[in-house]
C-alpha cells in the first residue's frame, strides 16, 4: 500500500473520534497521573498532525506489516480492554501513523535519558523498556522506531 493511501485510511478511521476529550485530559485536574497527561498530549498532537499532513514523496508500505500491526493491537485490546472499541480504533490508527508514516515512538518521549523511559538522544529514539517488553507475545515494540537503550544510558 502507498503511504498516501494509508494516511487517507487513517484520516477516515479517526475523523469522528472526540479529540476534545483527549485534549482536555491534558489540563483536567481529575487526571493526576503525569503519564496519562503526556500520552493524551502526544496522541492529540499526532491526531492534529495527521489531518495537516500531506506526503510529498509517496512510498510503499508492506501490506503484511499493516495487517500485523492491526492484528497485534486487536490482540492487546482483546486481552486488556475488550470493550473499548473507540480507543482501540484510535490506538490502531495512531500506531500505524507513528510506526509507518511519521517514524516516531509509539509512546511519548522526552529529551532526558536520566529521567525519561523513552527519549531522543543524538537524533535517535531509545526506550529503556524495549529489551523487556519486546519479548511479550505480539508486542508492538517490534514496530516501534525506538532502539533498545544502550547499557550506559540506564545510568545517566
Amino acid at each position: 500500500m502507498k503511504a498516501n493511501n494509508l494516511l487517507e485510511e487513517i484520516k477516515t478511521n479517526i475523523k469522528d473520534y472526540n479529540i476534545d476529550y483527549l485534549k482536555n485530559k491534558v489540563t483536567d485536574d481529575r487526571y493526576k497521573d503525569p503519564l496519562t497527561k503526556r500520552l493524551a498530549k502526544y496522541n492529540s498532537e499526532a491526531y492534529d498532525e495527521i489531518f495537516q499532513l500531506e506526503i510529498s514523496e509517496d512510498f510503499e508500505i508492506s501490506d503484511k506489516t499493516i495487517k500485523n500491526i492491526k492484528e497485534d493491537i486487536d490482540y492487546y485490546f482483546s486481552r486488556y480492554n475488550p470493550h473499548d472499541e473507540e480507543n482501540q480504533n484510535l490506538t490502531r490508527n495512531l500506531c500505524l501513523y507513528f510506526a509507518l508514516i511519521s517514524k516516531k515512538p509509539l509512546h511519548p518521549f522526552g529529551l532526558n535519558p536520566k529521567k525519561d523511559g523513552v527519549y531522543k538522544y543524538n537524533d535517535n529514539y531509545f526506550c529503556k523498556g524495549k529489551s523487556k517488553y519486546i519479548k511479550e507475545h505480539k508486542s508492538l515494540c517490534r514496530y516501534c522506531i525506538c532502539k533498545k537503550a544502550p547499557f550506559e544510558h540506564l545510568f545517566l
